[in-house]
C-alpha cells in the first residue's frame, strides 16, 4: 500500500512538472483557450484527455511503472491506441542494442556526450542473439544461428515466437519492418531456393514469386520509407534493391554515380539519424597505407531521387587506427554528420563503439563490448507496441 501511494504521489508530480510544457505545446493539440482561460471552478484535477496527452509524452519504462497507480491508468495504458498514440506522440528516446551475451541496451544519447565509459541496461531475458531488424520498438531476433524467430520489446521484455518456418539456417538475406498500408508487421527470410514472407496479422508464413532475387544479394535489409533495402554488389557494379512491405514487391533504386577504382573497396548501405538512406565506400588498401581516404559516405536526401545524393562526410585513414590491428562498419550518420562505426579488433576478443566527428577529425572511442564481427549493434526506440498483437 504504502508503495502505490508513493507512486502515486510521484505520478502527480510527474503530471505537475509536465503542465508546463502541455501549456507550452497546446497550440499543437488546440488547448490554447481552455488552459490560457482556466474555469474559475478548476480543482486542480486533470481530466482523462489531458492525463493521456501528459502520458503519451514519458517513456516507455516510466509508464510500464505508473500501471500499478489506479486501474483507470492500466487501462489506458494498456490500450492500443494508446500505444500508437504514445509512438506519434513521445519523441522517442533511441536505444542501441549490444548483442553480447547477456544483451545490453544503451541509452543513444550518452553517446553524444563526452563520457568515453557509456552505461548500459542488462536484458537477461535475453542471451546472446542475433538480430533479423528493428522497427516501432519491436525487434526480430534468433535465438543463436538458425534457431527459433522471436518478435522482442525490450522496453516492455514481451515477446512472441513465430511459429516454425524453414530450416533459417541456410537464409541469404532477411528484414523485418512495418507495412502501414495493412496495418501489419512482416518478416521476410530469403533462402537459397526460394523467398518468404510472414505476417503478424495471419501468423504465418506464405512464398513469394520472385525467386530471380535469390543470390542476388545477402544479409540485413535496411527500413526505410515502408520498405526494406539491399545492396547487391557485383564489383563491375553495384545496385540497390528494395522489397515494398505493402505491395511485396522487388525494385530496384537509383544509385550515386561512384568511380570505383580499387578492388579492395567495399560497400554498405545503412540509415542516417534522419532517416534518410546512406551509402559508404570503404578503401582497405588506403587504410592499411594510412594514406588518403578511408570511408566516402553518400546520403540520398530525397528518398527515390538520384539527383539527390549527396557526399557529407570523408574519412581520411590517418583519423583511424590501423588496419592490421582494427576493422570498422559504420552503424549510422548523426546529426553534424558525425558518425558512429563498430570498430572491430582483429588482436583480441574486444570491439567498441567508435564516434567519428568530421569538424574535429578524431574519433571517440567507448565502452569495452565482447566482439562478435557478424552481430553489429542496432539502433531502436522505446515503444508499448505488442509483438503479440503489433498494436
Amino acid at each position: 500500500m504504502g508503495n502505490i501511494i508513493f507512486i502515486s504521489l510521484s505520478c502527480y508530480g510527474v503530471l505537475s512538472r509536465c503542465w508546463d510544457s502541455i501549456t507550452r505545446r497546446a497550440t499543437s493539440v488546440g488547448l490554447e483557450g481552455a488552459l490560457s482561460n482556466p474555469s474559475p471552478s478548476w480543482d486542480g484535477r486533470f481530466d482523462d484527455d489531458l492525463i493521456a496527452e501528459i502520458l503519451s509524452r514519458l517513456p516507455a519504462e516510466s509508464l510500464l511503472r505508473f500501471r500499478c497507480v489506479c486501474k483507470s491508468w492500466l487501462a489506458l495504458i494498456s490500450d492500443p491506441y494508446f500505444a500508437r498514440k504514445h509512438i506519434s506522440t513521445y519523441i522517442s528516446r533511441l536505444k542501441l542494442l549490444v548483442t553480447v551475451n547477456p544483451t545490453r541496451s544503451i541509452d543513444f544519447e550518452a553517446i553524444l556526450k563526452d563520457d568515453y565509459r557509456v552505461g548500459y541496461t542488462v536484458l537477461p531475458e535475453a542471451p546472446r542473439l542475433w538480430v533479423l531488424g528493428s522497427c516501432n520498438g519491436l525487434i526480430c531476433r534468433e535465438e543463436d544461428e538458425g534457431g527459433d524467430l522471436i518478435l522482442w520489446n525490450p522496453s516492455t521484455r514481451d515477446t512472441y515466437k513465430l511459429p516454425e518456418q524453414i530450416e533459417t539456417r541456410y537464409r541469404q538475406f532477411f528484414g523485418f519492418g512495418y507495412d502501414s498500408t495493412n496495418e501489419d508487421y512482416k518478416v521476410i527470410v530469403g533462402l537459397q531456393t526460394e523467398i518468404t514472407v510472414f505476417t503478424l496479422k495471419t501468423g504465418s508464413w506464405k512464398i513469394v514469386e520472385q525467386s530471380e532475387y535469390v543470390g542476388r544479394f545477402y544479409g540485413e535489409g535496411c527500413l526505410l520509407n515502408g520498405a526494406l533495402h539491399w545492396l547487391e554488389d557485383r564489383r563491375s557494379k553495384f545496385t540497390i534493391i528494395s522489397f515494398d512491405l505493402a505491395e511485396e514487391k522487388f525494385q530496384e533504386l537509383p544509385s550515386p554515380n561512384i568511380c570505383r577504382k580499387e578492388i579492395s573497396s567495399r560497400l554498405g548501405i545503412g540509415k542516417t539519424i534522419g532517416n534518410c538512406l546512406f551509402l559508404y565506400l570503404y578503401d582497405s588498401k588506403r587504410h592499411t597505407s594510412q594514406t588518403g581516404i578511408a570511408f566516402t559516405i553518400w546520403v540520398l536526401k530525397e528518398y527515390g531521387v538520384n539527383e539527390s545524393w549527396t557526399r557529407v562526410v570523408q574519412i581520411p585513414s590517418s583519423s583511424l587506427s590501423p588496419r592490421h590491428i582494427f576493422d570498422y562498419k559504420p552503424i549510422s550518420v548523426l546529426e553534424d554528420d558525425k558518425v558512429l562505426m563498430n570498430r572491430i579488433s582483429k588482436r583480441s576478443q574486444w570491439n567498441h563503439l567508435v564516434l567519428y566527428n568530421p569538424k574535429e577529425n578524431r574519433q571517440k572511442k567507448y565502452r569495452r563490448l565482447i566482439h562478435d564481427y557478424y552481430i553489429m549493434p542496432k539502433l531502436y526506440v522505446e515503444t508499448l507496441v505488442s509483438p503479440k498483437t503489433g498494436r
